[in-house]
């Protein structure tokens, strides 16, 4: 599938392309097929779309005068595929025609957006020869663009009947079978529903696929037909034990307690997923046993320092509290994972002894550790003080300053204020154009430490008049409104 492209770059190619089959330039002619070769159908409409609009400096393709039966008669077929978008009807009908004549697989596209046309004379030679091309491979091309007209008025009507078409001759199981195979998302998509309403995927094809299915609207379906079909055995098999969070869902939901293996069920109670875990912990408690016991056995284990974090957040989801003296250790713990659950247990669990601590970690070169520091800190505003942050906002490092900017600017209130005019003055102009632009909050004024540091900060700053008037007013600085 082609990168998608903005009208400009659209307009600029059908030029080249335009230019190149009046010169019959073969390199770019070959370069315009490759661009449109790899189009999707999406892309292919919206190229279609723009060829037909006029701009100031005229129509993209040319003026008609310049596809002359010499110029659409070369043997190089994208040449008829770009006339079929002129916006001259009298261009795009020759060019139909020149496709239709030529048999010419790169015309099947081209034929098909014209099925579209707002020409009646052309929309029935267009259809009519699309129509007739019913070869699987030709349907690899044509279907996923009548999948698209199908939602439009004009020509909404070919593609059931293209796929009757099909069926006839290929036979229900091949055409569908083909279609899932499209490269085009939507109409794989489709294909797979209509696969399942006609009952064209059987148990054991689901069973093949399922493992290796990447896109999650397909993985829903085949999960659907697994969960609705497939024995107990079977939905362990591939979605209980599948790589998906929805499919363990979908596969806890589906089996009873007494068909699950108590071992699967202790696996996914730390699982990557709240919501499995939340299932995971009902069906364990419907095998008579008690969750909290559990997490607290694998907190303690030779597990991976990862499936233990999990289980602390699983201890926390049933409403047990952790040691204070174990929230520490996991927060000084080398591992990461058990320093990051640390964190999030501490948020409200610190104390003014753990400021020291949470200012060095918020220094820390790990962003996730750095940004979990901070928000104990955001958490607790009484345990510190602008003090303590000003090493913070000081430093050398911008990254650094930005932290403490952010941690600032939660406080909220004047102090969001003043955080943004300091931001503003940072010398980095990378970091000095995060700050937004600063409101004055209503209903209370500022402290004789906040007015001081606003009327530094008001002298200097780069704000416009009427914003620095704006806060000046509201925190009561009349020595600046002048």
């Amino acid at each position: 599938m082609s990168d998608m492209l903005n009208p400009v770059e659209i307009r600029r190619r059908l030029k080249e392309a335009a230019e190149a089959a009046r010169l019959r330039d073969r390199a770019g002619l070959d370069q315009s097929a490759s661009w449109l070769d790899a189009a999707s159908a999406r892309e292919m409409l919206r190229i279609d779309y723009y060829a037909r609009r006029f701009r100031y400096d005229g129509p993209p393709l040319g003026v008609p005068d310049q596809w002359t039966a010499p110029v659409l008669e070369q043997p190089h077929p994208v040449v008829a595929v770009v006339a079929t978008m002129h916006s001259s009807g009298f261009v795009r009908e020759r060019a139909v025609r020149a496709l239709i004549t030529s048999g010419d697989p790169s015309g099947d596209r081209a034929l098909t957006v014209r099925a579209t046309d707002h020409v009646s004379v052309i929309r029935e030679l267009a259809a009519a020869e699309v129509r007739r091309r019913t070869g699987l491979d030709q349907a690899d091309r044509i279907v996923p663009l009548l999948h698209r007209i199908a939602k439009r008025g004009r020509g909404a009507g070919l593609l059931p009947e293209y796929l009757r078409s099909l069926v006839a001759i290929h036979g229900e199981p091949e055409v569908w079978a083909r279609l899932r195979e499209s490269s085009d998302r939507d109409l794989r998509r489709s294909a797979y529903q209509d696969s399942r309403d006609a009952g064209l995927l059987p148990l054991a094809e689901v069973a093949e696929i399922l493992p290796r299915e990447k896109d999650q609207i397909v993985r829903r379906l085949l999960n659907r037909i697994v969960v609705d079909d497939a024995s107990p055995e079977l939905v362990t098999q591939l979605l209980l034990r599948g790589r998906a969070a929805d499919s363990r869902v979908l596969a806890l939901v589906r089996l009873t307690a007494s068909e699950l293996d108590p071992a699967d069920v202790e696996r996914l109670l730390v699982d990557r997923s709240v919501l499995v875990r939340l299932w995971a912990r009902r069906r364990w408690e419907e095998l008579g046993r008690d969750p909290a016991t559990t997490y607290a056995a694998i907190t303690r284990s030779d597990v991976t320092p990862a499936v233990r974090a999990r289980a602390y957040v699983g201890l926390v989801e049933v409403n047990r509290s952790v040691a204070r003296d174990e929230i520490l250790t996991l927060v000084h713990s080398h591992e990461l994972a058990l320093r990051k659950v640390g964190l999030v247990l501490l948020k409200t669990n610190a104390t003014a002894d753990d400021i020291p601590t949470l200012f060095e970690l918020t220094a820390a070169t790990n962003s996730r550790v750095a940004r979990l520091a901070s928000e104990v800190l955001i958490r607790n505003p009484r345990l510190w003080s602008l003090q303590d942050l000003a090493v913070l906002k000081a430093a050398e490092d911008p990254t650094l300053r930005r932290r403490g900017w952010w941690i600032h600017r939660s406080l909220g209130g004047w102090d969001a204020v003043i955080a943004d005019l300091e931001l503003h003055h940072d010398p980095d102009p990378h970091l000095s154009v995060l700050g937004a632009q600063p409101v004055a909050p209503m209903y209370f004024q500022p402290t004789a430490s906040q007015k001081q540091r606003l009327a530094e900060l008001l002298k200097t700053s780069r704000l416009r008049r009427h914003q620095l008037l704006s806060i000046a007013v509201a925190a009561g600085l009349r020595e600046l409104l002048s």
